[in-house]
Protein backbone atom coordinates (compact mmCIF):
# COMPACT_ATOMS: atom_id res chain seq x y z
CA UNK A 1 0.00 0.00 0.00
CA UNK A 2 2.75 2.37 0.88
CA UNK A 3 4.36 1.86 -2.31
CA UNK A 4 1.26 2.53 -4.08
CA UNK A 5 0.77 5.30 -2.54
CA UNK A 6 4.82 6.87 -3.14
CA UNK A 7 3.88 5.83 -6.77
CA UNK A 8 0.07 7.28 -7.28
CA UNK A 9 1.78 10.96 -5.53
CA UNK A 10 4.80 10.87 -7.81
CA UNK A 11 2.75 10.83 -10.66
CA UNK A 12 0.73 13.78 -9.19
CA UNK A 13 3.12 15.84 -8.09
CA UNK A 14 4.37 15.37 -11.59
CA UNK A 15 0.78 15.43 -13.20
CA UNK A 16 -0.15 18.88 -15.59
CA UNK A 17 -3.74 18.48 -14.85
CA UNK A 18 -3.15 18.24 -11.63
CA UNK A 19 -1.60 22.07 -11.32
CA UNK A 20 -3.60 23.21 -13.93
CA UNK A 21 -6.46 22.23 -11.60
CA UNK A 22 -4.82 23.98 -8.72
CA UNK A 23 -4.08 26.97 -10.92
CA UNK A 24 -7.37 27.53 -11.96
CA UNK A 25 -9.14 27.04 -8.66
CA UNK A 26 -6.90 30.14 -7.49
CA UNK A 27 -7.92 32.04 -10.35
CA UNK A 28 -11.22 31.19 -9.38
CA UNK A 29 -10.46 32.28 -5.91
CA UNK A 30 -9.16 35.94 -6.92
CA UNK A 31 -11.86 36.43 -9.66
CA UNK A 32 -14.83 35.76 -6.50
CA UNK A 33 -12.94 38.43 -3.97
CA UNK A 34 -12.32 40.85 -7.05
CA UNK A 35 -16.05 40.46 -7.46
CA UNK A 36 -16.79 41.16 -3.77
CA UNK A 37 -14.56 44.01 -4.24
CA UNK A 38 -16.75 45.80 -7.00
CA UNK A 39 -19.77 44.39 -5.36
CA UNK A 40 -18.86 46.66 -2.25
CA UNK A 41 -17.60 49.69 -4.06
CA UNK A 42 -21.03 49.87 -5.68
CA UNK A 43 -22.92 49.73 -2.37
CA UNK A 44 -23.92 46.15 -2.70
CA UNK A 45 -24.39 44.82 1.59
CA UNK A 46 -22.22 42.31 2.20
CA UNK A 47 -22.82 40.17 5.28
CA UNK A 48 -22.08 35.96 4.70
CA UNK A 49 -18.71 35.72 4.34
CA UNK A 50 -19.41 31.99 3.72
CA UNK A 51 -20.42 32.30 0.35
CA UNK A 52 -16.98 33.42 -0.97
CA UNK A 53 -15.00 31.38 1.45
CA UNK A 54 -16.51 28.48 0.87
CA UNK A 55 -17.28 29.36 -3.04
CA UNK A 56 -15.03 26.65 -4.58
CA UNK A 57 -17.67 23.81 -2.55
CA UNK A 58 -20.40 24.30 -5.47
CA UNK A 59 -18.25 22.98 -8.09
CA UNK A 60 -15.66 20.87 -6.10
CA UNK A 61 -17.76 17.60 -7.00
CA UNK A 62 -17.41 18.35 -10.70
CA UNK A 63 -13.73 18.97 -10.55
CA UNK A 64 -12.73 16.07 -8.81
CA UNK A 65 -14.97 14.11 -11.36
CA UNK A 66 -13.02 15.36 -14.03
CA UNK A 67 -9.76 15.22 -12.55
CA UNK A 68 -10.48 11.33 -11.51
CA UNK A 69 -11.72 10.46 -14.72
CA UNK A 70 -8.42 12.00 -16.40
CA UNK A 71 -6.17 10.24 -13.43
CA UNK A 72 -7.43 6.99 -12.79
CA UNK A 73 -8.44 6.33 -17.09
CA UNK A 74 -4.70 7.14 -17.68
CA UNK A 75 -3.71 4.08 -15.79
CA UNK A 76 -6.12 1.94 -18.23
CA UNK A 77 -4.74 3.37 -21.34
CA UNK A 78 -1.03 3.42 -20.51
CA UNK A 79 -1.50 -0.47 -19.11
CA UNK A 80 -0.26 0.69 -15.55
CA UNK A 81 -3.21 -1.06 -13.61
CA UNK A 82 -2.63 -4.18 -15.48
CA UNK A 83 0.97 -4.23 -14.01
CA UNK A 84 0.58 -3.14 -10.88
CA UNK A 85 -1.33 -6.29 -10.58
CA UNK A 86 0.75 -8.60 -12.18
CA UNK A 87 3.45 -7.43 -9.56
CA UNK A 88 1.45 -8.64 -7.26
CA UNK A 89 -0.66 -5.89 -5.26
CA UNK A 90 -4.03 -6.81 -4.44
CA UNK A 91 -6.65 -4.85 -6.33
CA UNK A 92 -8.53 -3.66 -3.00
CA UNK A 93 -5.00 -2.20 -2.18
CA UNK A 94 -4.83 -0.66 -5.25
CA UNK A 95 -8.26 0.51 -5.46
CA UNK A 96 -8.04 2.46 -1.86
CA UNK A 97 -5.00 4.10 -2.67
CA UNK A 98 -6.46 5.44 -5.79
CA UNK A 99 -9.31 6.54 -2.88
CA UNK A 100 -6.83 8.53 -0.86
CA UNK A 101 -4.81 9.85 -3.85
CA UNK A 102 -7.59 11.63 -5.06
CA UNK A 103 -9.10 12.46 -2.02
CA UNK A 104 -6.18 14.27 -1.79
CA UNK A 105 -6.12 16.00 -4.52
CA UNK A 106 -9.62 17.26 -4.05
CA UNK A 107 -8.28 18.51 -0.19
CA UNK A 108 -5.64 20.38 -2.22
CA UNK A 109 -7.80 22.06 -4.25
CA UNK A 110 -9.76 23.33 -1.71
CA UNK A 111 -6.43 24.69 0.04
CA UNK A 112 -5.68 26.53 -3.48
CA UNK A 113 -9.29 28.22 -2.79
CA UNK A 114 -8.36 28.91 0.73
CA UNK A 115 -5.09 30.41 -0.13
CA UNK A 116 -6.44 32.69 -2.56
CA UNK A 117 -9.14 33.90 -0.21
CA UNK A 118 -6.49 34.39 2.46
CA UNK A 119 -3.88 36.32 0.19
CA UNK A 120 -5.48 37.88 -2.70
CA UNK A 121 -8.56 38.41 -0.47
CA UNK A 122 -6.99 39.98 2.44
CA UNK A 123 -5.82 42.44 -0.62
CA UNK A 124 -8.50 43.05 -2.59
CA UNK A 125 -11.28 43.56 1.08
CA UNK A 126 -8.81 43.29 3.91
CA UNK A 127 -10.11 41.65 6.67
CA UNK A 128 -14.12 40.71 5.25
CA UNK A 129 -12.28 37.88 4.09
CA UNK A 130 -12.20 36.08 7.69
CA UNK A 131 -14.50 38.50 10.14
CA UNK A 132 -17.56 37.31 8.44
CA UNK A 133 -17.02 34.01 8.54
CA UNK A 134 -20.40 32.08 10.07
CA UNK A 135 -18.62 29.11 12.51
CA UNK A 136 -15.50 28.51 9.99
CA UNK A 137 -14.39 25.17 11.78
CA UNK A 138 -17.72 23.71 11.50
CA UNK A 139 -17.80 24.54 7.91
CA UNK A 140 -14.17 23.33 7.24
CA UNK A 141 -15.83 20.17 9.08
CA UNK A 142 -18.47 19.83 6.44
CA UNK A 143 -16.27 21.03 3.26
CA UNK A 144 -14.75 17.95 4.04
CA UNK A 145 -17.02 15.00 4.63
CA UNK A 146 -18.84 17.02 0.82
CA UNK A 147 -14.92 16.10 -0.48
CA UNK A 148 -14.88 12.55 1.19
CA UNK A 149 -17.64 11.47 -0.27
CA UNK A 150 -17.34 13.10 -3.71
CA UNK A 151 -13.96 11.00 -3.85
CA UNK A 152 -15.67 8.27 -3.17
CA UNK A 153 -18.30 8.60 -5.50
CA UNK A 154 -15.36 9.81 -8.53
CA UNK A 155 -13.17 7.23 -7.87
CA UNK A 156 -15.85 4.63 -7.88
CA UNK A 157 -16.78 5.61 -11.88
CA UNK A 158 -13.30 6.02 -12.51
CA UNK A 159 -12.68 2.59 -11.48
CA UNK A 160 -14.99 0.36 -13.02
CA UNK A 161 -15.62 2.64 -16.08
CA UNK A 162 -12.61 1.88 -18.10
CA UNK A 163 -12.31 4.34 -21.24
CA UNK A 164 -11.13 7.29 -20.15
CA UNK A 165 -13.54 9.62 -22.05
CA UNK A 166 -16.67 7.30 -20.50
CA UNK A 167 -15.80 7.57 -16.91
CA UNK A 168 -14.96 11.76 -17.02
CA UNK A 169 -18.49 11.70 -18.73
CA UNK A 170 -20.33 9.84 -16.67
CA UNK A 171 -18.66 11.71 -13.81
CA UNK A 172 -19.78 15.11 -15.08
CA UNK A 173 -23.02 14.20 -15.42
CA UNK A 174 -23.69 12.40 -12.13
CA UNK A 175 -21.98 15.27 -10.20
CA UNK A 176 -24.40 17.64 -12.03
CA UNK A 177 -27.54 15.69 -11.26
CA UNK A 178 -26.28 15.28 -7.75
CA UNK A 179 -25.83 19.07 -7.44
CA UNK A 180 -29.25 19.57 -8.81
CA UNK A 181 -30.81 16.98 -6.44
CA UNK A 182 -29.30 18.68 -3.46
CA UNK A 183 -29.65 21.60 -4.01
CA UNK A 184 -33.40 20.61 -4.06
CA UNK A 185 -33.05 18.25 -1.10
CA UNK A 186 -31.78 21.66 0.79
CA UNK A 187 -33.91 24.16 -0.45
CA UNK A 188 -36.59 22.35 1.01
CA UNK A 189 -35.45 21.59 4.26
CA UNK A 190 -34.39 25.47 4.27
CA UNK A 191 -38.28 26.20 4.25
CA UNK A 192 -39.58 28.16 7.80
CA UNK A 193 -41.80 26.85 9.59
CA UNK A 194 -43.94 29.70 9.34
CA UNK A 195 -44.40 32.14 6.60
CA UNK A 196 -46.03 35.78 5.94
CA UNK A 197 -49.18 36.49 4.01
CA UNK A 198 -50.39 39.77 2.13
CA UNK A 199 -54.12 40.75 2.40
CA UNK A 200 -56.50 43.98 1.90
CA UNK A 201 -57.41 44.99 4.63
CA UNK A 202 -60.45 46.64 2.79
CA UNK A 203 -62.30 43.72 1.26
CA UNK A 204 -59.93 40.77 2.74
CA UNK A 205 -58.81 39.50 -0.21
CA UNK A 206 -55.24 37.77 -0.32
CA UNK A 207 -53.52 39.11 -2.92
CA UNK A 208 -49.28 39.60 -3.77
CA UNK A 209 -48.04 42.74 -4.16
CA UNK A 210 -47.32 43.85 -7.18
CA UNK A 211 -46.48 46.93 -9.91
CA UNK A 212 -50.97 47.68 -9.84
CA UNK A 213 -51.52 47.44 -5.74
CA UNK A 214 -48.35 49.68 -4.88
CA UNK A 215 -50.31 52.93 -4.50
CA UNK A 216 -52.42 51.14 -2.30
CA UNK A 217 -49.63 49.64 0.21
CA UNK A 218 -51.82 51.28 2.99
CA UNK A 219 -54.47 49.10 2.40
CA UNK A 220 -52.40 46.27 2.63
CA UNK A 221 -51.85 44.18 5.65
CA UNK A 222 -49.56 41.15 6.53
CA UNK A 223 -49.99 37.96 8.76
CA UNK A 224 -47.55 35.61 9.82
CA UNK A 225 -49.16 31.78 9.02
CA UNK A 226 -48.19 28.67 8.74
CA UNK A 227 -45.78 27.37 5.51
CA UNK A 228 -47.43 24.60 3.37
CA UNK A 229 -43.91 24.07 1.83
CA UNK A 230 -42.53 23.12 5.44
CA UNK A 231 -41.40 19.73 5.72
CA UNK A 232 -42.61 17.25 8.38
CA UNK A 233 -42.78 13.92 10.16
CA UNK A 234 -41.48 11.05 7.65
CA UNK A 235 -40.91 13.42 4.82
CA UNK A 236 -38.63 15.95 6.38
CA UNK A 237 -36.72 12.59 8.20
CA UNK A 238 -36.12 11.80 4.19
CA UNK A 239 -34.96 14.81 3.21
CA UNK A 240 -32.43 14.84 5.99
CA UNK A 241 -30.75 11.42 5.79
CA UNK A 242 -30.69 12.38 1.86
CA UNK A 243 -28.78 15.76 2.34
CA UNK A 244 -26.68 13.88 5.06
CA UNK A 245 -25.40 11.48 2.34
CA UNK A 246 -25.18 13.54 -0.75
CA UNK A 247 -21.93 15.74 -1.19
CA UNK A 248 -24.06 18.39 -3.09
CA UNK A 249 -25.83 19.25 -0.01
CA UNK A 250 -23.02 19.19 2.22
CA UNK A 251 -20.95 21.71 -0.03
CA UNK A 252 -23.84 24.07 -0.69
CA UNK A 253 -24.63 24.10 2.84
CA UNK A 254 -21.37 25.78 3.48
CA UNK A 255 -22.07 29.02 2.12
CA UNK A 256 -24.95 29.07 5.02
CA UNK A 257 -24.99 31.41 7.38
CA UNK A 258 -27.01 31.77 10.37
CA UNK A 259 -31.15 31.26 9.91
CA UNK A 260 -34.20 31.33 11.11
CA UNK A 261 -35.21 27.53 9.90
CA UNK A 262 -34.90 24.64 11.59
CA UNK A 263 -32.46 22.60 9.85
CA UNK A 264 -28.85 21.64 11.49
CA UNK A 265 -26.31 22.10 8.74
CA UNK A 266 -23.70 19.74 11.00
CA UNK A 267 -24.32 17.27 12.96
CA UNK A 268 -23.71 13.34 13.86
CA UNK A 269 -26.15 12.78 11.10
CA UNK A 270 -23.91 14.20 8.76
CA UNK A 271 -21.00 12.73 10.08
CA UNK A 272 -22.53 9.29 9.76
CA UNK A 273 -24.23 9.35 6.47
CA UNK A 274 -20.76 10.13 4.88
CA UNK A 275 -18.63 7.51 6.76
CA UNK A 276 -21.93 5.20 5.65
CA UNK A 277 -21.63 6.26 2.44
CA UNK A 278 -17.78 6.20 1.58
CA UNK A 279 -17.73 2.49 3.31
CA UNK A 280 -20.97 1.71 0.85
CA UNK A 281 -19.67 3.63 -2.15
CA UNK A 282 -15.36 1.82 -1.78
CA UNK A 283 -16.87 -1.43 -1.08
CA UNK A 284 -18.66 -1.94 -4.11
CA UNK A 285 -16.43 -0.70 -6.36
CA UNK A 286 -14.04 -3.08 -4.66
CA UNK A 287 -16.41 -5.60 -5.16
CA UNK A 288 -16.59 -5.13 -9.04
CA UNK A 289 -13.47 -4.23 -9.32
CA UNK A 290 -12.08 -7.47 -7.98
CA UNK A 291 -14.09 -9.29 -10.88
CA UNK A 292 -13.59 -6.89 -13.73
CA UNK A 293 -11.39 -8.38 -16.62
CA UNK A 294 -8.69 -5.66 -17.77
CA UNK A 295 -7.95 -5.42 -21.47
Amino acid sequence: MRNLLSANFARLWRSRLFWIAQVGVYAWGVFAYFLLRVNNANGYPFENGNTYFFNQMTFVGITMACFSGLFIGTEYSDGTMRNKISVGHSRAKIYLANLVTILCAGLAQFAAYTLAALTAGTLLVGDLVWSRLYRPAETFAIAFLSICTSAAIAVLISMVVQDKAKAVLVNVLLSILLLAVGASSLKGLMQPRMTERVFNEGSGEYAYASEDNLGDLEKLGVEIVPNPKYLSGTERKLYEYVSAVLPASLALSCALDESDSEYDRFSGLQVCGTLVAVIVLSGSGILVFRKKDLK
